[in-house]
């Protein structure tokens, strides 16, 4: 009876953690009702409860003594700060023949959130070829 009441115990404070940290998305604030002052006042101010942006560049020069470049941006930094921000900036940039280049700049630009913000900046970036040459830039800018 007492190990039944135990694994009970236990399996209830498992699954309550992982909700609990969920309700606070990562972030400790002072106390659950700051972050519902927050939401209230947010939702007054006629701002966006969220924001994402996805910046997305693919740039190749496949024949031999080509040349591809390749510039993308993206600003959403104007304007209100949202409660949860998220913004991904994603560059491919393929040089594959002989001598070929490829250059590519991949720009994202946003604002942070109040309670959370999530930023991504990958790449994949290959040159393949004698003397091929292959240049990449991938930024994800925060403004607070």
């Amino acid at each position: 009876m007492t190990r039944s009441m135990i694994a009970a115990a236990a399996l209830a404070l498992c699954a309550a953690l992982p909700a609990a940290a969920q309700d606070f998305g990562g972030v400790r604030l002072r106390g659950p009702e700051s972050v519902l002052d927050k939401v209230e006042s947010f939702d007054r101010s006629g701002c966006r409860l969220s924001t994402t942006s996805v910046t997305l560049g693919v740039n190749k020069a496949t024949a031999n003594d080509s040349r591809a470049r390749q510039q993308v941006a993206t600003d959403g930094s104007g304007g209100c700060r949202p409660l949860v921000s998220t913004q991904a900036a994603v560059g491919v940039n393929l040089s594959i023949g002989r001598r070929a280049s490829a250059e590519q700049s991949v720009e994202a630009v946003g604002p942070a959130g109040i309670l959370a913000t999530n930023t991504l900046a990958r790449g994949v970036n290959i040159a393949a070829g004698a003397r091929g040459a292959a240049s990449q830039r991938v930024t994800a800018q925060t403004i607070r």
